[in-house]
């Protein structure tokens, strides 16, 4: 269900493993990319609705006049900035032309296709302060098509937004043991770009963990035992195969390490 609201709170802050604070801007509550690994379905209550934020770019020209520059901010956790209703809204694309103005540095996080982020080339190529692209290689609808394609289509993405000048990391998080190939998909990106890592982070009897688990039983059982053994008994080989494998390589870099 869709649902238009006007916000109050223009920023959240989430709180990861290392130790930091993330300011975030969130235009839409809610994501239909549908990641079964997803940790905001620790929280049974989100993504009942999508919830449309219409007041966000307006909010940005309220709240954030004397924001410290020096300080990123996030595009992007309770949802995908880029994801398909952003045709519709352009709130992802008019937030960051309201942060452009004010020259507050970005860093934008999608797992989302080609299309809608093109349609903002023009808005990221002219960036008034330091913009990164946090670009996810783990959307299992594109990775569920790799049989018919032979590439996925983010890491296509990933090298045309560097050829264009737009600063991009990538990301395999999680690294899905049997369905992302990290060493072919490492190699299939320019040499230039930066590339995290980090295992399966769920926990077992939580909702992503119940939703990972059915989603391995519906499309890939032959790999259950070993899905089970990450999820149930947080077995860490296939990370430590890669750290040994990447270790000496300055562009692979391990989240949280």
């Amino acid at each position: 269900m869709i649902k238009e609201i006007f916000a109050k709170e223009l920023i959240t802050f989430e709180y990861p493993p290392d130790g930091g604070i993330v300011p975030i801007i969130d235009p839409y509550d809610g994501c239909t990319i549908g990641c079964p690994y997803c940790f905001q379905l620790n929280n049974p209550n989100w993504n009942k609705e999508l919830l449309i934020k219409l007041n966000m770019p307006q909010l940005i020209k309220e709240q954030l006049k004397d924001w410290d520059k020096r300080k990123i901010i996030y595009i992007g956790s309770k949802c995908d900035p880029y994801m398909e209703i952003e045709k519709k809204y352009k709130l992802t694309r008019n937030c960051l032309i309201e942060l452009s103005k004010l020259h507050i540095p970005t860093m934008i996080t999608t797992k989302s296709h080609h299309e809608i982020i093109f349609r903002d080339i023009n808005v990221l190529k002219n960036y008034e302060a330091d913009l990164t692209i946090l670009l996810g290689l783990s959307n299992l609808k594109q990775l569920s098509s790799l049989e018919k394609s032979h590439t996925v289509k983010n890491i296509e993405l990933a090298n045309t937004l560097h050829e264009q000048g737009i600063k991009v990391w990538t990301f395999i998080t999680p690294i899905l043991p049997g369905i992302t190939d990290v060493n072919k998909m490492i190699g299939s990106l320019n040499k230039d770009i930066p590339v995290f890592l980090d295992k399966l982070r769920i926990k077992k009897d939580s909702i992503p963990a119940e939703k990972m688990l059915k989603y391995i039983n519906n499309k890939y059982p032959n790999l259950k035992s070993i899905y089970e053994d990450i999820v149930l008994n947080d077995t860490n080989e296939y990370i430590n195969e890669l750290r040994n494998t990447w270790k000496n390589n300055f562009r692979i870099k391990f989240v949280f390490d």
